[in-house]
This record gives C-alpha cells, sequence and structure tokens, in this order.
C-alpha cells in the first residue's frame, strides 16, 4: 500500500502538470507560463492521501465479491466494469475529487456540495467513456495485485483531463456563500 501511494502521488502530480503545461503550449498563446505549484500539490495529496488508498481497498473488494458471487470466465471483466462503474466505485471516487480538491481550494460545504451538482453527471459520463474499455482489459488480462498499477498509470491521462476540464475556482470567480 505505501508504494501505491507514493506511485499514485507521483502520477497524479504528472497528470496534474500535462493539464496545465500541455494546453498552454497547444494554445500558442503568447502569454509567459505561470506553472501552478499549489493545484499540482492539490494533486499530489488527492493521488497519496485519498485515491491510491481507497482504490487499493476498491480493487480487493470487487475481488471478493466476484468470487463471492462466482463469477467466472469472460463474465469477471464485464461483471467487475458493471460494479465499477455504474453500481459504486465511479460514483464514489468522482465524488471523491471534486469534494477533496473543492476543500484544499477553501471551498466551503455549501459550494462543494453546489459543484457536485454541477459537475458530477458530466464526470461520470466522461469517466465511462474513458474507462470502461480501459477496465475491460485490466480485468481481463492484468492480475488483482497489479491492477491498481494499470489504473495509476492510465490516471495520468485521466488526471490531466479532470484537472483540465475543472481547473481551481479562481478566487474572484467563488460563488459568495449564501446566508443559511
Amino acid at each position: 500500500l505505501p508504494t501505491k501511494m507514493i506511485t499514485g502521488s507521483c502520477l497524479w502530480g504528472i497528470g496534474d502538470l500535462t493539464a496545465q503545461v500541455v494546453p498552454h503550449y497547444a494554445s500558442g498563446t503568447d502569454k509567459p507560463f505561470v506553472y501552478d505549484w499549489p493545484r499540482t500539490g492539490r494533486a499530489v495529496l488527492f493521488g497519496f492521501a485519498l485515491h491510491a488508498p481507497t482504490s487499493h481497498l476498491h480493487f480487493n473488494f470487487l475481488e471478493y465479491l466476484t468470487n463471492r458471487v462466482g463469477v467466472t470466465g469472460l463474465g469477471i471483466p464485464v461483471f467487475k466494469t458493471i460494479m465499477e462503474q455504474f453500481v459504486y466505485w465511479s460514483w464514489i471516487s468522482n465524488s471523491m475529487y471534486h469534494a477533496a480538491m473543492g476543500l484544499m481550494q477553501g471551498m466551503t460545504f455549501h459550494q462543494i456540495y453546489q459543484r457536485l451538482e454541477d459537475v458530477l453527471w458530466d464526470t461520470q459520463k466522461a469517466q465511462w467513456a474513458f474507462w470502461i474499455p480501459v477496465q475491460l482489459l485490466n480485468f481481463q488480462f492484468v492480475p488483482v495485485r497489479h491492477q491498481l498499477n494499470v489504473v495509476l498509470v492510465t490516471s495520468i491521462v485521466w488526471t490531466a483531463l479532470l484537472s483540465a476540464w475543472y481547473p481551481p475556482v479562481e478566487e474572484e470567480e467563488k460563488p459568495k456563500e449564501e446566508a443559511d
């Protein structure tokens, strides 16, 4: 688990770095590039403290559940992908991402709830398009002990997409907390 946490932090950091650098230089803008170190720090902390440990538990639980239900053969990757993407994990991991990023950006609970309400469904649809093919292959061909590693490496692209789609809210853009 500690190795997965360290790996997760590094790869989430690389994903955020990619999300910051590639669009800037691909746009051909003349503006000087200013790297957002706190943003990468949030991604690294999320990968280390939340994503890697909970993903480790998820993959072990998913393997247990698959064995308990008695799924075999080609049904294994299909069962695992359906459970992961539609029943519980994608909803948990995407909510955890948006909530953690909001907390680390100083959002209030109300603002985080609003953020989840605004972006979770679109994140889910993007997740399904991206992760379903990846996980079908991962669950079919990779031993359980290495499945999180495949996800962590593939997450460089996913993290870059998340960081690009949902950049930190600038201070002046943060909505004022509504009175209770």
